[in-house]
């Protein structure tokens, strides 16, 4: 059955067909077309995932491709399950890459479905072609990749494998942008990538069979960095001007990758594509895990609550936010609480969908000072459904593995006011970040020895 929001915007598109129909021997009589009123908004909404090489199941780069299909997409598009777009409207900063439809929109798709999708007049819009093999963003300038080929068994526990890839690099350089390109996304859960100088990788990799070697906690050695990271519906884009990531000279980019079998062998060999910066780089990104361990989902319970906090060390501005949970997660919300005690919101997923999840920017940089607190407010349904992995329910607690659950509510920030083309200027976020983690697991040990 539709809900209230969808059998008005049906009953807009009847409207918007009768003004289209009563038109007379007006400009643009008749009901929509394809040529002049969809194909533009399919191009421009739905491009993105339904062309060729994508994760949609199908193209839809011509009208015969979207003629046999108007109706199912005049019904996803109402039920507003397609374009996907996850943050709740109206809370938090405005967003950038927006693909959510208008309700006008959304009518005139409907209206023109139920007109029996005429074609109009005029070729075919182009197609969205993009120069670069297949690349969301062109050409890389720096495409890493594992060495060779990485065999998943067709059972048995989650896998998270970590590849060591030397970049050769020359210089010091900084990243734009990265695009993540899954070999197999048939058993391809999540991917993350860590910057690592000191050669410690290579030593793990070479005491381990095969390529590759296993750690669920990151890249299990020192970093220096990251190159943030992938998940089913994360897509690709550029840094604002005069912000990068940090990529030494000579580094190695360690690549994570959590794998879930499928049910038969599978073969994945994932690449990563770097964008350097063509511009002078002043701030230096980096991600934060606001995030919770403290996860205990009753089988049967459909409302669980989780939270998690983190203390922002220093001024900074954040520039994007994406939620993480897995199977069972309901609704995650993100705000900050000023030090003087207001409270900002930064994103509200209601209905949340373990496949898609993206990576969401604000339009305008969000500055929280030093003192202010992030939370993490998450909710998770631990009954019988389709999404439980589970049947019947049992006892979910955290873990690394797809069966198990997070709560992490990662934001993108930068330090506030740093700029990195002045003499003497330190690219220093990381080290405060990870300061602050260190005292904060010592804090936590000395509180668990006290306890024993």
């Amino acid at each position: 059955m539709q809900n209230a929001s969808a059998r008005a915007v049906r009953t807009l598109g009847l409207l918007v067909g009768i003004a289209w129909s009563s038109a007379g021997n007006a400009p643009g009589a008749g009901p929509p077309t394809y040529t002049r009123d969809v194909a533009p908004i399919l191009r421009a909404r739905c491009g993105e995932c339904h062309r060729a090489g994508q994760v949609a199941p199908f193209t839809l780069d011509n009208f015969e491709q979207a003629r046999k299909r108007a109706a199912d997409i005049a019904s996803v598009v109402e039920e507003r399950s397609m374009p996907p777009w996850k943050p709740a409207p109206g809370f938090g900063p405005k967003l950038k890459h927006d693909r959510s439809l208008g309700r006008d929109e959304i009518a005139l798709i409907r209206a023109w479905a139920d007109a029996g999708a005429p074609r109009g007049a005029g070729p075919d819009p182009s197609p969205d072609v993009r120069a670069g093999d297949g690349w969301k963003l062109g050409n890389p300038d720096l495409v890493l990749e594992p060495s060779e080929d990485f065999t998943i068994p067709a059972s048995g526990p989650d896998l998270y494998r970590c590849f060591v890839i030397p970049t050769d690099l020359p210089d010091d350089v900084y990243v734009s942008a990265v695009e993540y390109r899954p070999g197999n996304r048939r058993v391809v859960h999540h991917l993350m990538a860590f910057v690592e100088v000191a050669g410690q990788g290579r030593r793990r990799d070479q005491a381990e069979p095969g390529p590759g070697y296993t750690s669920y906690s990151g890249a299990g050695v020192e970093i220096v960095g990251d190159l943030g990271g992938w998940a089913p519906g994360n897509e690709p884009g550029h840094l604002p001007e005069g912000v990068g990531r940090s990529l030494p000279r000579r580094a190695d980019v360690i690549l994570q990758v959590h794998y879930h079998p499928d049910g038969k062998p599978e073969v994945d060999r994932t690449r990563i594509g770097l964008h350097f910066s063509r511009k002078p780089v002043r701030r230096t990104l980096q991600w934060k895990g606001v995030m919770s361990c403290d996860i205990r989902l009753e089988p049967g319970e459909p409302d669980t609550t989780v939270k998690a906090s983190w203390m922002v060390p220093v001024d900074v501005e954040a520039l994007a936010v994406s939620p993480h949970m897995h199977q069972l997660g309901r609704e995650m919300r993100m705000t900050a609480t000023l030090p003087g005690g207001k409270i900002v919101d930064l994103i509200e997923v209601r209905d949340w969908d373990p496949g898609w999840q993206g990576t969401y920017t604000f339009e305008k940089p969000v500055p929280l000072p030093k003192g202010t607190m992030v939370k993490v407010v998450a909710r998770f349904d631990n009954s019988a459904h389709p999404r439980n992995p589970h049947s019947p329910p049992k006892v979910v607690k955290w873990g690394h593995g797809s069966t198990d659950e997070m709560c992490v509510g990662y934001i993108a920030v930068v330090k506030s006011r740093q700029d990195l083309t002045r003499p003497g200027e330190k690219d220093d976020l990381f080290g405060i970040f990870n300061d602050q983690y260190l005292r904060n697991l010592r804090r936590e040990q000395r509180e668990r020895t006290r306890r024993w």
